[in-house]
This record gives C-alpha cells, structure tokens and sequence, in this order.
C-alpha cells in the first residue's frame, strides 16, 4: 500500500492571541504562506482588548482555512487547548502570535515526522531571534537531540520556546493538552517546556535542527518578565523530576543546576539579590567551581558596564550600526546556527545524558512489549 502523500495531509496550526495587534498580522501571514497549504488555522483570541481579533477577522475573510475562536483570558495554556479541541487534524503545530515561521516550516516538519512510526510521537525545530521589525539579530543554539530525549532535553531545553513544536493528536490523547495550572499559579512562561517534557515522558521525538523559527524579542513578550519566567522554569522542572522518581541522582542535580542557573541570570538582571542568592546556593550544592565561575562572571559583567558607562561621559557617543542579518523569512535555512555550549552544557555532559536516555529509552520499550 502507497504511503499518503503529504500534501494530502492536514495540519492543525493553533494561534494564540493575546493584545497581539502589533505582530499578529506578520504571524498570520507567515503561517498562511507556508509551502504546505494542506492548513486548519486556528487563532484563539483569549480576551484581547485591542484590535487582534478584527485583523484576524480580516484575514479570515480572504482566506477560509482561518478559524476564530473568542474566550475570555485565561492565559496562553487554555488558549492553546482550545485551539487543540476545536481541530480535527491528526498533526498539530503551535505558534505564539508574535513568532514567525519560515515557509517552508510545516513541510520539513511534516516530512520528517509522518514517515516514522507511532512511537515518535513529536517533531520540533529551532530557532532565529528577530526583532520588532522581523529583522533576525542572532542565532539561536545549535544544539539538538532526537530519539528518547527526555533527560536531555530537561537539562539542555532544546526546543528554546513554544513556536517550534509539532504533535500528532495521539500525544494528546496520551497526555491532554498544555497545563493552565501555572498561570493560575502566575507562574505562567513556561507551559511549553512542561507539554515537551511530558510528551518526551511517552513518544520519542525527531528534530528538524534549522532556524525555522523566528523568535521574536520585544518588551511586551510574556518572556521580558523575567521573575515569572524564572520562577515558572523551577516550578516546571520540579513537576517534571517528581513526576518521574526514578531519575538517576545525577540528572536530577543537573536539571536542578541548569534551571538554577536561568533563574540566577534573571534574577540578578533584576537585581533580586535575595532569589538570585537561594539560586546560587543550589548551583554550589551541585559544582563549588562552577558558582564561583558564576560570580565571577557577575563582577566582570558588572566592571565592563561600569566602564563603558565612564568611557561614554568622556568620549562622544558614536552612532553604533546596527548589523542585521536579513528579514527573517528571507533567510536561506540551510544557514548554519552557532553556539549553545557553555562550562555547564558542555559536550561531555551531554554524552553522559546521551548514554542513560538512552538506557531509559530501551527499558521503556521493553516495558511495552
């Protein structure tokens, strides 16, 4: 029997909007002019307040794969949800309403998850940073890792953001959909992460590793709170080793560490001395040399803004040019993206995790036969 072509193949694309007047248009727009046009576009307007939901409308009107849901606000996990329950495809791919796609993001994520077999039960891409002009500023990590990727991925946060992910609908039948519980909490950022980690609890999931997301950076981001996001990633990484006691001691320390050390930086941008300290006293829990590096990294920081800051008052200020790389959806994908390593997230760690997902992904299998 002949595999089903994929373009006969239809992808649910769930939109959450939220005040989203300024970018929702250009996410709109690089979602309906993907080279896979096989779409169930779905935009949930959680109780905007602006004109999200008559732009949306507008682009309805042209265009009848565009379904409008309107709820009240309850935050980004229940706008999710019921953009999942108001599909019927049997993939499903998310992008928040300020992120863009480059078009040809559903096609690779599609060909690369639907000639697998049940078990992989997720594909996910990486990403660009752009800006509030859809120019891309920077390369996002390089870093990725395929197959039973839960413990790497707990550690290494792969996927980076909530715009980069594609299910089939059986992982939502195994695991429900995104949890609400951390905006009701306000503790809301990082429902993302939790939906990767516990379908990366079940199925095993393939990476497309290219910048086919253009993350967006902007002051009015869910990510610019930087507390919340911080407090959310502990609270997500907390739910994931109690959901999951047989974690090795080992992996549990370095998911603690690694979030621990998200939660410093943010932290101490903010100048929470108080939360930034109890963070670091986790990070020197797991590696006394690697919160010293961390302090010290704080105090060089600190001295070479202090000097730029002197050397600005004595020097005149030169017009700095900003250098782009190109509009996001222009970008060649094949552009390779740079960097991700650092004295935590070192190869070496990464081998050693490698070596018991790898274990733990066997013992599941077995279990299931």
């Amino acid at each position: 029997m002949a595999a089903e072509p994929l373009s006969g193949l239809t992808v649910a694309v769930v939109i959450p909007a939220y005040n989203a007047e300024e970018f929702i248009a250009a996410t709109l727009r690089s979602v309906v002019d993907q080279t896979h046009s096989a779409l169930e576009i779905v935009v949930v307007d959680d109780g905007s307040t602006d004109d999200t939901a008559s732009i949306c409308r507008e682009f309805a009107a042209a265009d009848p794969r565009i379904t409008i849901l309107s709820t009240k606000n309850r935050g980004v996990a229940a706008a999710r949800n019921a953009g999942i329950e108001a599909s019927r495809s049997s993939y499903i791919a998310f992008i928040d309403a300020d992120d863009l796609w480059h078009p040809t993001y559903v096609e690779r994520m599609l060909s690369a998850l639907h000639p697998l077999p049940d078990a992989w039960g997720a594909v996910y891409a990486l990403h660009r940073l752009v800006n509030s002009e859809g120019y891309c500023t920077k390369s996002g990590s390089s870093l990725s890792a395929r197959g039973f990727i839960l413990i790497r991925h707990l550690v290494f946060r792969f996927v980076g953001n909530g715009s980069g992910f594609m299910v089939r609908r059986a992982v939502i039948d195994k695991i429900g959909g995104y949890d609400s519980s951390y905006a009701n909490q306000g503790i809301g950022g990082c429902e993302d992460f939790d939906f990767e980690l516990r379908t990366a609890e079940h199925f095993k999931i393939e990476a497309v590793p290219l910048g086919l997301v253009g993350y967006r950076v902007h002051s009015a981001a869910m990510s610019a709170d930087r507390s919340r996001m911080a407090r959310a990633l502990l609270a997500v990484t907390e739910q994931c080793v109690a959901r999951n006691p047989g974690l090795p001691p080992f992996v549990v320390s370095c998911a603690h560490t690694s979030a621990h050390l998200y939660a410093f930086s943010k932290f101490a941008a903010l100048k929470d001395w108080h939360s930034a300290a109890a963070s670091l006293g986790h990070i020197y829990h797991h590696s006394p040399l690697l919160a010293v590096a961390v302090i010290i990294k704080l105090i060089f920081s600190k001295a070479t803004r202090a000097a730029n800051r002197a050397l600005a008052k004595v020097r005149p200020i030169q017009q700095s040019k900003q250098k782009y790389f190109k509009k996001f959806e222009e970008l060649d994908p094949l552009i390779p993206l740079v960097g991700g390593w650092s004295r935590f997230r070192t190869k070496a760690l990464l081998r050693r995790l490698s070596k018991i997902d790898r274990c733990g992904g066997e013992s599941a299998a077995s279990s299931r036969r």
